[in-house]
């Protein structure tokens, strides 16, 4: 049979498929990888999936535009809180019992969270002993994905440290050179706790500030991370503070958009520090908030604005920062919303058990609540709840006494996805360093 002949029941040759192009995830571009990465639920997928190989971190890194537009899309998880060590007295007489903050995480169904909490430090083991301090530690503040944390007397010499949970590491210790901001004070001088100023765009900066107040004035001392050195501000006078009190500012800080507000104790002023000028300023309470049943914070909308969330019995309101037609920026109510019905369907007959709402704090559209009773029970634990300023929908996160100030914990975007990281990647070109517990 020649070349070109075939029997009838064979079948022709198959003839050869021709060569295509074929596309594989490597091949797609930086602005369609980033597209996809934008539908990802959380940010701790995110962190799984960028740190997956070198060009995923770098194009996310490299990307300002895409962690605004991703943080807009997907708020920073809540991923749980740290509770200060409760107060006890102790014989002065007895050696110092280590004392540590207390941590407790939100129970949610993202796996990549549970991870990112599972390979976390929160019991803040990466803390050394101070050489010359007893090791007992105090929580002041948490922001940035850092937790500031006080060591020592208040009225004698102390350090400071300052830890990131989740990528923990050795921190040199902080000592505040305590007598230093009271120089010049009028009367007597009285300290309060610190708070951490941290930066978006560069996560391995942070600045720590003290606030110290005498009879009339205040002041500001602050600790810069780039140069490890303090630089301590003027006294400024504040008018209205209380005649008949020492004490006249309370304990607390609160922190919005570039602005840290302490409260006067008889609750009618409140201090404003503008983070920016380190300038003070000082404007009365809207009247409903000088009430003693009124739970107050000030943190920012979902959409960044400067906000006070208060609460009073089960309502909670929502009161916006704005101009009035005399050009002067006042505190307005923009929206109150009874939470009675949504308690009942998240506590049912446990309700019965309290008679009030607490603001915890306020933090990127959120705000985070507790129950309580008007007359402290600590048979009676409170429920720790998430409130959502958009929606006025309420989550409930867990049970809790509450013995100590509590402190909401946020995940923060891992200063390895951000271009100017100091410390580059492997030169392997499949993994990235191990800088997330995630990883």
């Amino acid at each position: 049979m020649g070349e070109h002949e075939r029997s009838p029941t064979q079948l022709p040759p198959a003839k050869r498929p021709k060569k295509s192009s074929t596309t594989t995830i490597h091949s797609l571009t930086d602005d369609l990888l980033l597209q996809i990465f934008l539908r990802l639920p959380s940010l701790a997928t995110l962190v799984r999936a960028a740190i997956a190989c070198r060009p995923w971190r770098r194009a996310v890194a490299s990307s300002p535009a895409f962690r605004r537009r991703f943080r807009e899309l997907h708020p920073a998880p809540l991923l749980g809180f740290f509770f200060e060590p409760p107060s006890t007295y102790q014989h002065p007489a007895l050696p110092a019992l280590p004392a540590f903050p207390s941590f407790v995480p939100t129970r949610r169904r993202d796996r990549d969270l549970a991870a990112a909490v599972r390979g976390s430090d929160f019991f803040l083991t990466s803390i050394q002993e101070h050489p010359d301090k007893p090791h007992t530690w105090e929580i002041h503040d948490c922001r940035g994905g850092y937790v500031l944390l006080r060591n020592g007397d208040q009225f004698c010499d102390q350090a400071m440290a300052v830890v990131n949970p989740m990528a923990p590491q050795i921190q040199p210790f902080i000592d505040d050179g305590h007598a230093d901001i009271f120089e010049g004070s009028r009367g007597t001088p009285v300290e309060f706790n610190a708070c951490l100023l941290c930066s978006e765009e560069d996560p391995t900066s942070f600045r720590v500030v003290l606030l110290a107040h005498d009879e009339s004035r205040v002041r500001a001392t602050v600790f810069s991370s780039d140069t490890r050195e303090w630089k301590i501000h003027p006294w400024v006078d504040v008018p209205g503070r209380p005649r008949r009190s020492k004490f006249w500012l309370l304990n607390s800080n609160m922190q919005s958009n570039g602005f840290v507000y302490w409260v006067y104790k008889n609750n009618k002023y409140m201090v404003t520090l503008n983070t920016a000028t380190m300038e003070f300023s000082a404007e009365e309470l809207p009247q409903f908030l000088r009430n003693r049943r009124c739970s107050f914070s000030v943190g920012e909308t979902n959409s960044g604005m400067r906000c006070i969330v208060y609460a009073i019995d089960f309502t909670v309101g929502v009161m916006l920062r704005r101009t009035d037609g005399d050009g002067v920026e006042k505190w307005v109510l923009n929206r109150a919303t009874p939470l009675d019905g949504q308690l009942d369907g998240i506590l049912g007959k446990l309700k019965s058990n309290y008679d009030e709402l607490l603001i915890v704090e306020v933090r990127d559209g959120f705000a985070y609540l507790a129950t309580s009773k008007k007359f402290p029970d600590s048979l009676n634990p409170s429920w720790f709840m998430s409130l959502c300023l958009e929606t006025m929908k309420l989550e409930n996160l867990f049970q809790r006494t509450i013995d100590s100030g509590a402190h909401p914990y946020i995940m923060a975007w891992p200063p390895s996805l951000v271009g100017n990281y100091k410390f580059p990647l492997q030169d392997d070109n499949t993994k990235c360093i191990k800088c997330h517990p995630s990883c």
